[in-house]
């Protein structure tokens, strides 16, 4: 008889660590009445190996520079508080994660197939004149909850993959049989945990049920579909080669057709060399958890 390892969890949010102290004072101080940018700056700089690897997200063309910035100080005061938040959530997120082969997952293919996510929903985004930075960082981290349970969790998450390679299923599916919930759930409450905003929790939470109720956000809706296209299309290492169904009411919301996302497609390919650059470049370096 199987055993499954059931993991309750609220308990288990109780033992996952927080996010990096300096990322997370600088997020505290940004969302304040009074946000000081130069405290922002001054927060970051404490850190050097945060305030390196956040100049390389932002110096990346997926936010609002874009280009060579003049320190810290200086992106603090030209980027929209918006941007800056994003950018920091991005830069800690990644950093808090170790690459290599997990327990389960290949991370570095699964970071791959994130950022190849990321780089669909930000093409999609900017074609449809919805916010592009938010639809990177949806994509990017649409799959937190997966990477969550392999690294803090690599016993429960073998039990899935191995349900998941015995029954030939998705593994959602799988997920949900051994743990009695999937990474969409795990993940929005470890966005709640970390306090991320809640158009990035709803991304995570509801990427694969884009069609329920309590989807507000149009990039909810974007990454879903770049999520099955970047499966479709091979683009890193999801956990498992199934595709999942595109939601066609997704589509009709967007108003896209299959011509758009062709179109939108033959944009990525050139932008995805940079993107694979910047996740190597950051993930790891803050990890608290070895598999």
């Amino acid at each position: 008889m199987t055993v499954h390892h059931r993991l309750d969890s609220e308990q288990a949010l109780r033992h996952l660590p927080g996010l990096p102290m300096t990322p997370a004072a600088a997020l505290a101080e940004l969302r304040g009445a009074d946000a000081s940018r130069a405290r922002v700056a001054e927060i970051l700089q404490q850190d050097a190996g945060v305030a390196a690897r956040l100049q390389r997200v932002l110096e990346s063309s997926f936010f609002a520079t874009g280009e060579s910035v003049d320190g810290l100080s200086a992106a603090c005061r030209q980027l929209p508080v918006k941007s800056l938040e994003r950018a920091v959530i991005a830069s800690a997120v990644l950093g808090q994660f170790p690459g290599g082969r997990g327990g389960g997952l290949d991370r570095d293919g699964f970071w791959e197939h994130s950022v190849g996510v990321g780089v669909i929903a930000r093409t999609l985004a900017e074609s449809l004149g919805e916010n592009a930075e938010l639809a990177f960082t949806g994509g990017l981290l649409h799959d937190l909850g997966r990477i969550v349970l392999d690294v803090y969790f690599p016993r429960e998450f073998l039990g899935v993959l191995r349900y998941q390679g015995r029954h030939d299923t998705w593994i959602r599916d799988a997920e949900l049989a051994v743990l009695g919930f999937d990474h969409c759930r795990i993940g929005g409450r470890v966005a709640r945990h970390w306090g991320l905003p809640e158009d990035l929790a709803e991304v995570i939470r509801c990427h694969h049920q884009p069609d329920g109720a309590g989807v507000r956000h149009a990039a909810t809706l974007i990454v879903h579909l770049a999520d099955v296209l970047a499966r479709g299309l091979e683009f890193g290492d999801p956990g498992d080669d199934t595709i999942p169904l595109l939601s066609q009411v997704a589509m009709k919301r967007l108003g896209l057709n299959w011509e758009a996302l062709r179109v939108g497609l033959q944009q990525v390919e050139g932008q995805l060399p940079e993107a694979r650059r910047l996740v190597h470049a950051t993930i790891g370096a803050d990890a608290s958890a070895s598999a």
